[in-house]
This record gives C-alpha cells, structure tokens and sequence, in this order.
C-alpha cells in the first residue's frame, strides 16, 4: 500500500467528487427518443433536479475521495494514474444519473474519450513505450465490440450508452493489462446480478415487455460497468495480472 499517493488521491478524489453536482446539473436535458414506448422507462428526472438533492455533494466526494484512494494507494506514482483519477468523479456522475433516470449522457462519456486518449498518450511518452497507446486501443475496440454485441443481440437488456461507456473503460483498462479487460466484464456481470434482488426491493428495476416474468427485469448497468472496472484495476494490480 503506497501511503502518501492514497492520501493526495483521496484529496483529489473528494475536491473533484464535490463538483459532481454542479457537472451534473450544467447537462442539458436529452432530446426525446420516439422510438421509445410509453412505459418504458422512470419518469425523466431533471437533470436539476437531480443535482439539487440533498446531500449529493458530499455523499459524491465521500464515494471519489475512496474509490481515488483506493487507485492511488494500489498503484502509487505511475503513468496510468492521472487517467485513473479522472474518470473518478466522471464515474461517479454516470453513475448517479444511471441509476436515477437511466440515461448515460453523451456530453460526459464523449469529452471523457478525449481526454482519457490524450492522458495515455502522455504516458506512453513518459515511459517511453508507444505500447501503452496500442493497448488503449485494442482495450477500447475489444470492450466497445463486446457490449456492442450484446446491444445488437438484445437493445432491451443494455442501452447504446452502455456500449460508449464499455469503450471509454476498456481504452482506460487496456494499458493496465488485457486480463483487467477480461475482469471488468466479469465483475461488472456478477455486480449487476447481485444487484437484482437488493434493486427489485427497493423499485429501481424495470420491465420493458410486460409478457415477460420477473426474471426479464432489468437494472441499469451503467453503474456495474464503472464499479467492475474500479474493481478491475483495483484487483488486477494487486494480484499482478497483467
């Protein structure tokens, strides 16, 4: 466990968790989709209204200031860690807005590809191994695919945000090691299927086709695919995958 990094990391994650609120509320409100049924999804929460609720940012910077404590520790002063911190409070706004309206915004994931390619870029010039940049790539093509394919199979269980999401996570995972993308889909899946029963009690699952049973709810899985890759890079450094 590398000290100091968790502790400046936990700082950083709790100033920039703090603001998720802010970010959150300065989104603009999604165009209606018309191919969707009535029904279908929650009632649309705004995105103001959403921020404004008590408590969300201190519980934000509580959430980032251990999940960034967590990486900084892990991982101590490395090229990777920049790019690790940022989709800390990126995250943790996905999901708070995942979990409440179902929806992965654009304005957040797009931005976020940008500055996470620039970040490995960086470090791939640090280290000196253009390396890191490839595997970005393959991380980002290999994730983007496979949950690409799972919305081509079947648009009702994962969303096209999911997919972006998956390609953003896999571009950062990629350098860390090709066994964290295989880890972050596996934790992501075991997450999400825990989650069922907990989510079903509290009213935070949904049933897009009313013919079908219990079992054909669903949960928004934006969260799961951040916790798994949290969990991902957390774990696979500790244990050396690589």
């Amino acid at each position: 466990m590398h000290l100091v990094p968790a502790l400046v990391c936990a700082v950083i994650g709790a100033g920039t968790g703090w603001f998720v609120p802010r970010v959150i509320a300065a989104l603009p409100e999604p165009e209606v989709d018309p191919t969707e049924k009535p029904g279908e999804f929650p009632d649309k929460v705004l995105y103001a209204d959403l921020a404004a609720g008590p408590g969300l940012a201190w519980r934000c910077a509580v959430a980032c200031a251990v999940a960034a404590g967590l990486l900084g520790g892990v991982f101590g002063w490395v090229w990777a860690l920049p790019w690790l911190l940022f989709l800390v409070p990126v995250g943790c706004a996905l999901t708070v807005i995942d979990y409440v309206t179902w929806y992965l915004p654009a304005r957040i994931i797009a931005p976020s590809y940008v500055v996470v390619g620039l970040l490995v870029v960086v470090g791939a010039v640090a280290v000196s191994d253009w390396h890191v940049v490839l595997q970005g790539a393959i991380g980002w093509v290999a994730l983007g695919l496979y949950y690409g394919l799972m919305w081509f199979i079947s648009p009702r269980i994962m969303a096209y945000g999911d997919v972006r999401l998956g390609g953003l996570l896999g571009l950062a995972l990629g350098p860390l090691g090709f066994a964290q993308l295989i880890l972050s889909v596996l934790a992501a899946g075991v997450l999400g299927a825990l989650s069922f029963l907990p989510l079903k009690l509290m009213g935070r699952t949904i049933k897009r086709d009313p013919s079908k049973g219990a079992l054909r709810e669903h949960v928004p899985f934006g969260p799961f695919l951040i916790l798994g890759a949290l969990v991902a890079a957390v774990v696979g450094n500790v244990l050396n995958l690589a």
